[in-house]
C-alpha cells in the first residue's frame, strides 16, 4: 500500500483532481505560478496530473528525477514531446479525453488512488510485490475497464481486451465486487484474467468488495503496452464503457464509409463483438427505411442534445421507428428515452392515441 500525494501542475488538473473525491488518506497539492515539478513529501507516492504539455512542462518533466506517476491528455499521434516523456523516469499514463476533458482525468485520478492504495483492511492484493514491478517508465501504461452485473460476464470482457493488447509489459488488474461474491467464483475469474497475459508478465491484483451487494461488478486494468498510439476509431471504441457503444462506433463507422468490410469484420474480432450484432444494428440503423438513414445521418452530424431528441421523437410520431429502436438510438446517442416519448407525445394532434 502506497501513500499518494496528487500534484497539480495547472488549474483545470487542481479541478479534475477535486471532482475524483479521494480518500482522506490522499494528499493533494495545488499548482504553483512557476508549474515546477514538486517533489512528494517523505512516504508519498507523487502522481503529477497535468492537463496540456507544452515545451517548458516538458522540460521540467525531463528533469525530475526518482520515482512517480504522470498523467497528461494521450496525444492524437506520437511526436518529439512524447517521447520525450517516455524517455523520463516518471511512469507516463496516458488519458483519452471525451467530451468533457476534466471528468476524463477525474477518472484517471480515481483509478490511480483505487489501484494504489487500499480503502479498508478487509481489501487485499495478490501478485507482484511491488506496483512498480508492473507500471514501468520508458511504456505508456492506458487504463482499461469492464463492468457486468455477474462477474463472469466483465471478466471475459476483460481478458479479451488484454489478449487484443501486442507486448505486454505490466498488467495491475482492480477488481470491485459485491462482498457476497463466492469465493471459487473470484479464484476462476482471477485463473481467467492471468491466463488473458502472456506468461511471465508481471501482473498484480487489487480486490475491493462493496458491501452493496446489488452493485455491478467493476474490472479496472493499468496496462503498460506498446508505445505506439491506437488509431482514432480504435480510441473511439476503447471510450465507450457498453458493448453496444463498442458495436455503434463500428457500425457507424463502416456506414460512413471510413472502413471497408473487411476492417469492420477485424475490428468485431479484435474487441469481442459478434458480427451478427454488428449486421443487425446496421440493418435497424441504416436499412429499415430510407427515412431511418436520413434520420441517423442528421443525428450523426449533430452535436445538440435537444435537436437529437426533436428528431427522434418526430420520427417516432411519424411512424418511423418503434419504442425499440428508440431505446436502441437512447442508448447510442445517451439520451433520455422517457423525454423523448414525452416530447413525442407533446407532437400528436389532440385526440390521437398514445
Amino acid at each position: 500500500m502506497h501513500a499518494l500525494q496528487f500534484i497539480a501542475l495547472d488549474e483545470a488538473a487542481l479541478q479534475a483532481i477535486e471532482m475524483a473525491n479521494l480518500s482522506k488518506h490522499t494528499k493533494v497539492v495545488a499548482p504553483t505560478p512557476e508549474r515546477t515539478m514538486k517533489t512528494a513529501d517523505t512516504g508519498r507516492l507523487p502522481v503529477f496530473v497535468v492537463s496540456s504539455l507544452d515545451d517548458r512542462m516538458e522540460k521540467a518533466i525531463r528533469s525530475f528525477q526518482g520515482r512517480g506517476l504522470l498523467l497528461f491528455p494521450e496525444p492524437e499521434r506520437t511526436g518529439p514531446m512524447t517521447e520525450n516523456v517516455l524517455k523520463s523516469g516518471l511512469v507516463p499514463i496516458p488519458v483519452k479525453l471525451e467530451s468533457l476533458a476534466t471528468l476524463s482525468f477525474s477518472h484517471a485520478v480515481k483509478s490511480v488512488e483505487t489501484l494504489f492504495l487500499e480503502a479498508t483492511p478487509e481489501d487485499f492484493m495478490l501478485g507482484a510485490e511491488d506496483h512498480f514491478d508492473v507500471l514501468k517508465p520508458h511504456t505508456f501504461n492506458r487504463f482499461y475497464h469492464a463492468e457486468g452485473r455477474h462477474l463472469r460476464e466483465a471478466v471475459l470482457r476483460m481478458a479479451h481486451r488484454a489478449r487484443t493488447l501486442r507486448r505486454i509489459e505490466g498488467i495491475a488488474y482492480t477488481l470491485q465486487l459485491p462482498a457476497d461474491t463466492p469465493l471459487f467464483a473470484l479464484d476462476e475469474a482471477l485463473d481467467v484474467l492471468e491466463i488473458a497475459v502472456p506468461p511471465e508478465t508481471p501482473l498484480l491484483f487489487a480486490i475491493r468488495f462493496d458491501k452493496d451487494t446489488a452493485s455491478h461488478v467493476k474490472i479496472s486494468a493499468c496496462i503498460g503496452s506498446q508505445t505506439h498510439m491506437t488509431s482514432d476509431i480504435q480510441t473511439r471504441i476503447d471510450a465507450q464503457p457498453t458493448y453496444l457503444g463498442k458495436t455503434a462506433v463500428v457500425v457507424e463507422s463502416f456506414a460512413a464509409n471510413e472502413i471497408d468490410e473487411k476492417l469492420l469484420e477485424a475490428l468485431c474480432r479484435d474487441n469481442g463483438i459478434e458480427p451478427e450484432d454488428a449486421d443487425r444494428l446496421y440493418d435497424i440503423l441504416y436499412l429499415r427505411t430510407d427515412e431511418t438513414a436520413s434520420l441517423m445521418r442528421h443525428l450523426r452530424e449533430s452535436r445538440n442534445t435537444e435537436e437529437r431528441i426533436d428528431a427522434i421523437a418526430k420520427a417516432l410520431t411519424d411512424g418511423f421507428i418503434d419504442v425499440k429502436i428508440l431505446e436502441e438510438l437512447a442508448i447510442l446517442y445517451r439520451l433520455p428515452p422517457d423525454e423523448i416519448i414525452a416530447r413525442a407525445n407533446g407532437l400528436k394532434p389532440a385526440g390521437s392515441p398514445s
